[in-house]
C-alpha cells in the first residue's frame, strides 16, 4: 500500500515495553468473530492521511477522510464498515492505567476538559494547519519513543500534545457544531452508564432510572440514534464481554456467568446461544 506523503510509518510491533508508559503506533484490530470489537483498557487516537474509511464507534458511523482525528475510548464498541484501498493513517495508543503518567503536567481542568470531549465526541474533522500540526507532533513522539527517549521527555512530548489537542477541541466546543443534541446526550449517557454497570444489570428501566427518564422514552432515543433497541445494545455489551472472557482467560464458564450476574450457568448459556447461536463452550473451542 502506498503511503501517505509525511505519513508515519506504522510497523509492527511498535509497542515497547517500559515500566513507565506503554504506548502502540499499531492500527487497532478487532478481534471478535463479528468484526465488532470493545476496545481494551486504552485510548486509542486515529489521524486519517490519506484514503477514506467508515467506522462505527458506539452504535454511530463516522467516515474518515484526509484530517480526520477519530477515538476509541476505552470500553468503546467499533468496528470497520468499509474502507479504501489506499486508506492510511497515525494511530496512537495508550494504556488508560497509565493516564496519570500522560496528564504528569497537566492540571485537571485541561485534563477533565479533554477527556469529556473526547468521550463526547469520537470524531473530529482538523483544518489543514491542525492536522500538519497533530502529525508532527506523532512523528516526533514515535521517534522520540522508539529511540529510546528519557522518560521524562516523553512525558513533556505528552504533556504537549494534550494541550495541542485541547487547544483544538476548545475551539470546537465554542462552536455550535459541536454542541450534543438532547438524544446525542441521552445516547452518550446511556452508553456511558453501560460500560460501567452491564456486567451487573441488563434492564432498561435502570438506565431509564439512572437517567431520570422513562424506559419507552429511552427506547425511543436509543431506536432513533443507533437504528437499535436499547435491549440489543445492552445485550451487544453483554455478549462481548462474554466472548472477551473467554477467549482472553481461564475463567470457567461458571465463573464467567458469575461475574455477568446470571442466574445459574445455564440461564447464561441460553443467553450466549440466542445471541450468538453457539453455547460458550463451542465459542471457546473455536
Amino acid at each position: 500500500m502506498q503511503k501517505a506523503r509525511n505519513s508515519i510509518d506504522f510497523t509492527p510491533n511498535t509497542i515497547q515495553k517500559r515500566d513507565f508508559i506503554p504506548i502502540s503506533f499499531d492500527e487497532p484490530v478487532a478481534s471478535d468473530d463479528a468484526n465488532l470489537a470493545i476496545s481494551p483498557d486504552q485510548l486509542t487516537i486515529i489521524l486519517c492521511t490519506q484514503g477514506k474509511k467508515t467506522l462505527q464507534i458506539n452504535f454511530s458511523e463516522y467516515t474518515l477522510t484526509l484530517g480526520s482525528l477519530a477515538f476509541l475510548y476505552p470500553k468503546s464498541m467499533w468496528k470497520i464498515i468499509d474502507s479504501s484501498n489506499d486508506f492510511n493513517a497515525c494511530y496512537f495508543s495508550i494504556k488508560g492505567t497509565s493516564a496519570k503518567e500522560w496528564n504528569a503536567f497537566i492540571d485537571l481542568d485541561t485534563v477533565f476538559s479533554i477527556s469529556s470531549y473526547i468521550a463526547k465526541h469520537p470524531y473530529t474533522a482538523l483544518m489543514p494547519d491542525e492536522t500538519r500540526v497533530i502529525e508532527e507532533y506523532l512523528r516526533l513522539l514515535q521517534n522520540r519513543y522508539k529511540g529510546n527517549a528519557d522518560a521524562t521527555v516523553i512525558r513533556f512530548l505528552l504533556s504537549a500534545f494534550t494541550l495541542e489537542l485541547n487547544r483544538i477541541f476548545t475551539l470546537r466546543e465554542k462552536s455550535n457544531k459541536s454542541k450534543l443534541s438532547r438524544q446525542e446526550d441521552i445516547l452518550w449517557k446511556f452508553l456511558t452508564l453501560l460500560k460501567e454497570y452491564h456486567t451487573q444489570q441488563r434492564s432498561v428501566n435502570f438506565y431509564a432510572d439512572k437517567l431520570y427518564i422513562s424506559p419507552k422514552h429511552l427506547s425511543s432515543v436509543i431506536k432513533q440514534m443507533s437504528h437499535k433497541t436499547a435491549h440489543e445494545i445492552i445485550a451487544n455489551f453483554v455478549i462481548l464481554s462474554a466472548k472477551r472472557m473467554l477467549k482472553t482467560t481461564t475463567m470457567s464458564i461458571q465463573e464467567i456467568s458469575d461475574e455477568l450476574n446470571f442466574a445459574n450457568q445455564s440461564f447464561f448459556g441460553k443467553f450466549f446461544k440466542q445471541n450468538t447461536g453457539l453455547s460458550p463452550s463451542s465459542y471457546r473451542k473455536q
